[in-house]
């Protein structure tokens, strides 16, 4: 991995916990357009500082030096230098973004996305969804997806045509600790006016259930739960909150929902990250980001340090 952009011997931010930075991390392109705008909106309403990290992919190093006009590490320095100023040319059209730190570095992003919100101790991780398509999963370059896997702290992977704060936003709840705690950081980040839909897609599908049998308890048992999820999130927050019993497979279910009601967020929790874990749960994380058409966030199961909530209540 090569140094960062700057040269100098200036130190790394290192805010105090009520100052902990957004990171968003961009290469420039398109498609983080949106995270851009919306890390702005974020930071404007929190007042929280920003860094914007650039991860270029190294130059294949095995190669024979005869197919090589320049040494590998020269090819990964311009490449680092080339992405820095990419990163800096997409900011000019990003209003409040003069004070933010700008970084660029070679290597694997998401390992290096991870790296860097350990060591700046940041509140969330922006990034743009990205692309989805078959060939984008083999290659890995679905770096939302994979920084999602592995995740300490929220993160929120905007889509490419979002322009500020979120108004209608789905939170899909199971009524676990995570869960929760990322439906209260949806309406934290929904915009003054917005609505935030806490739902809890129910088990059994469509089956016929007879009064006081397994599927009638457990459907009576969750509707309380999510009456009580409710209640308790409208205590919480001046936005609108409203719950919805959904059927079907998780995944589809969460995702035909934020379609029909114009969601342009959807809230998930994290999870431990047991292998069990990460094949029952994070593939419906995983499912949720690669068909949503509005950004998605993921929310760590512990929020005890209240200092890494992006905006106030």
């Amino acid at each position: 991995m090569t140094s960062v952009a700057t040269r100098s011997r200036r130190a790394e931010p290192k805010a105090p916990a009520s100052e902990r930075p957004i990171l968003v991390a961009t290469a420039g392109e398109a498609e983080s357009r949106g995270a851009l705008r919306v890390a702005a909106a974020l930071a404007a309403i929190g007042g929280a500082p920003v860094v914007a990290l650039g991860v270029a992919a190294p130059f294949p190093h095995n190669l024979s030096a005869r197919v090589m006009l320049r040494p590998p590490p020269a090819i990964d320095e311009q490449a680092r230098r080339d992405l820095h100023e990419r990163i800096r040319d997409s900011l000019t059209e990003i209003p409040g973004s003069e004070s933010w730190v700008v970084r660029a570095f070679t290597g694997t992003p998401a390992d290096l996305v991870h790296a860097a919100a350990a060591k700046w101790r940041a509140r969330m991780i922006v990034l743009g969804t990205g692309r989805h398509t078959r060939l984008d999963r083999i290659f890995g370059s679905e770096t939302a997806v994979a920084v999602m896997r592995n995740a300490r702290i929220p993160v929120l992977a905007v889509h490419t045509r979002a322009t500020g704060l979120p108004a209608r936003a789905v939170a899909a709840v199971d009524f676990t600790d995570a869960s929760l705690s990322a439906a209260e950081s949806a309406a934290q980040l929904l915009a003054a006016d917005g609505t935030l839909f806490v739902t809890h897609v129910c088990a059994f599908g469509e089956a016929k259930a007879k009064p006081g049998d397994l599927i009638d308890i457990y459907r009576a048992g969750a509707q309380k739960r999510l009456d009580e999820a409710v209640a308790a999130l409208r205590t919480r927050t001046t936005r609108r909150v409203d719950g919805v019993m959904l059927t079907g497979e998780a995944g589809s279910a969460i995702v035909a929902f934020a379609r029909r009601e114009r969601c342009d967020l959807i809230a998930l929790g994290g999870h431990p990250m047991g292998l069990l874990d990460r094949i029952l749960l994070g593939s419906i994380r995983t499912r949720v980001v690669r068909d949503a058409s509005c950004s998605v966030l993921i929310a760590p199961p512990d929020r005890a340090d209240a200092s890494a909530q992006p905006t106030s209540g």
